[in-house]
């Protein structure tokens, strides 16, 4: 039970105050490494971050085909929770984010902490998420496009 604590501890909290770049990320992806990060490589990412009580999530709002992942991603030494907003949700939605477990994610410890969601599964729609820090919190969406099938 201790050594499963301390690996979600060290996943959440990241080994190092710099934030890594994609290059070190996924370099090695193909020899072994764990896939998460050829997912991450390929995601949409949402920046976080402040300054004394002024929350920032940049860009405030994204589109994606359904089958992507969104990767929320802290700047700074905040600490950062991002949180779906259940009351904007359509019925869909929420049944998809709680039923995956990425309603909320994990607070976001260190600079260079990271927060994957699975949007593969996900309903077309609108899904507006609040990002809380220091300040009061700041708002953005992950809209959700079906993707266009080839024929």
């Amino acid at each position: 039970m201790l050594g499963s604590f301390t690996v979600v501890f060290l996943v959440l909290a990241g080994c190092g105050n710099d934030v890594p770049s994609r290059d070190e990320d996924t370099a090695g992806a193909d020899d072994g490494r764990d896939p998460r990060f050829a997912v991450a490589d390929g995601a949409e990412v949402i920046q976080l971050s402040g300054a004394r009580d002024q929350e920032h999530v940049v860009p405030p709002r994204i589109e994606i085909v359904s089958g992507s992942w969104v990767e929320f991603v802290t700047l700074d030494r905040r600490v950062h929770t991002v949180t779906f907003i259940v009351d904007s949700l359509s019925a869909d939605a929420y049944r998809f984010l709680r039923d995956t477990g990425q309603l909320a994610a994990p607070p976001l410890l260190e600079r260079g902490s990271r927060f994957l969601v699975d949007f593969r599964e996900a309903p077309p729609g609108r899904y507006v998420f609040s990002s809380t820090s220091h300040g009061e919190p700041v708002y953005g969406s992950v809209t959700v496009l079906e993707a266009q099938t080839h024929r």
